[in-house]
């Protein structure tokens, strides 16, 4: 039998002397148990508790006055925090490049479990989810250490804690009661545990950067100082050294009014120039969500130039970064990648000449001519008896390079000839020839 029960907890997490934790504290839910015959409290701790010694624990928490007594169809109210904890998987989503899992290349569909170790080679990235359903996507240059992934067999109890060790991660933690489902992410100068969070956390040489798109963390050197509070839109830097501070995220930015269409290989624009920005990062994606990046982004100054993609519809976040190496709040934006029409040239004009008879001809008669055979082309030709055409009286497609045709009737005529392509383009006329028919 189990039912829920709501007690009241705050729960910090701790690492050395740095700490982040989450700062809303709600309700945990309490896992019930039914007593059966001949079960005891010491019984029941080693079979369901993380600590046979929690026996004594259980007595208090429920008010028994006497632990050594309980009686069946009584009811034991056991905070889930106390309940053993079992392996669990988080699983690999999406892999952009180069991604080993445990030095072998990563798969999606694949399973990390604790003691497992990631990394992304560069330009490379992937996203797991976690036991919980949240999502932790781990970007170019970036190694993760799975130090720990547990649950418990009841209720949504969740436990995770990664090591990171360089590069940088994007995560969205989702909400659950304080304490059922931490999250949390160690680094070399700082840790950060949230819940129903944005966040995105860096270890770039000896510095830890915190990052909150929504949400609240907290953040700081508890050895040293009271952790500071950060918000929506806020970062910090920890070197574990200096006590962190709140520095502002600088604003997400405005997208330019880009083409219609890139050209695959010539995907590049300016930002426009803001205060404090030293330069963009972000990502390539094939969807709004950014479940599947395709590549990184990275610009110093406000050009950003991107790899060169196929043909389609993407999606483009980009961060400004100030002089911290913090990056701000970010912006998205759809672009269009297509490959320009190839303009084929037309054909060339018809510049050598025509052999027609030198002396009029009879009327009636047939009349031979020819010309430089031109290879891959088809011959138009034109007869008309005014050298602006006006009216053509016979007009012919040839493919050899001769045409005999019958004399009309007496006269001064014109002929004309022009190239033709086989998908029907056509070349410019040649000069016209005067011939005479008596």
């Amino acid at each position: 039998m189990m039912s829920l029960k709501k007690l009241s907890v705050a729960v910090m997490w701790c690492v050395a002397s740095q700490a982040v934790w989450a700062v809303d504290v709600t309700a945990v839910a309490d896992f019930s148990y039914q007593i059966k015959a001949g079960d005891s409290l010491t019984k029941l701790a080693n079979e369901l508790l993380d600590s046979p010694a929690r026996w004594n624990e259980v007595a208090h928490y429920n008010q028994l006055p006497n632990a050594n007594l309980v009686q069946p169809n009584q009811v034991l109210h056991i905070p889930l925090a106390w309940l053993k904890n079992y392996p669990a998987q988080a699983r690999i989503e999406a892999v952009t490049g180069d991604v080993k899992l445990n030095g072998k290349a990563a798969h999606v569909g694949e399973f990390v479990a604790e003691g497992d170790k990631l990394e992304t080679a560069s330009g490379a990235s992937a996203r797991i989810s976690l036991p919980d359903h949240s999502s932790l996507s781990m970007l170019e240059k970036t190694q993760l250490h799975t130090k720990q992934m547990e649950k418990k067999k009841q209720g949504d109890f969740f436990n995770v804690v990664f090591r990171l060790i360089t590069g940088r991660i994007d995560a969205i933690k989702q909400k659950y009661p304080d304490g059922q489902a931490p999250l949390r992410i160690q680094a070399k100068a700082a840790t950060i545990g949230v819940r129903g969070t944005h966040f995105r956390m860096g270890q770039e040489g000896g510095n830890t950067l915190a990052e909150v798109e929504n949400g609240l963390v907290s953040f700081g050197d508890e050895a040293k100082a009271k952790p500071i509070a950060l918000a929506a839109g806020q970062g910090s830097v920890s070197d574990g050294i200096h006590a962190p501070v709140v520095i502002p995220l600088l604003a997400a930015p405005n997208f330019p009014v880009l083409p219609e269409h890139f050209a695959p290989a010539a995907i590049a624009f300016d930002m426009p120039m803001a205060t404090g920005v030293t330069g963009y990062r972000g990502e390539v994606a094939q969807d709004e969500n950014f479940n599947q990046l395709l590549a990184p982004i990275s610009a110093q100054g406000n050009q950003v130039q991107l790899a060169t993609l196929p043909d389609g519809t993407y999606w483009l976040r980009l961060r400004a970064v100030d002089a911290h190496g913090l990056q701000g709040l970010e912006s998205k934006q759809a672009i269009v990648v297509k490959t320009p029409a190839v303009v084929v040239p037309p054909p060339p004009p018809a510049d050598f000449p025509i052999i027609v008879p030198s002396k009029p001809i009879a009327s009636g008669a047939q009349m031979l001519t020819g010309w430089r055979n031109v290879s891959g082309y088809q011959y138009e030709l034109q007869v008309a008896a005014s050298a602006d055409f006006a009216s053509p009286q016979q007009s012919v497609l040839r493919k050899e390079p001769y045409w005999a045709f019958k004399a009309v009737a007496a006269g001064n005529y014109w002929l004309r000839m022009r190239l033709v392509t086989s998908d029907k383009r056509m070349g410019k006329w040649c000069e016209p020839v005067a011939f005479s028919v008596e």
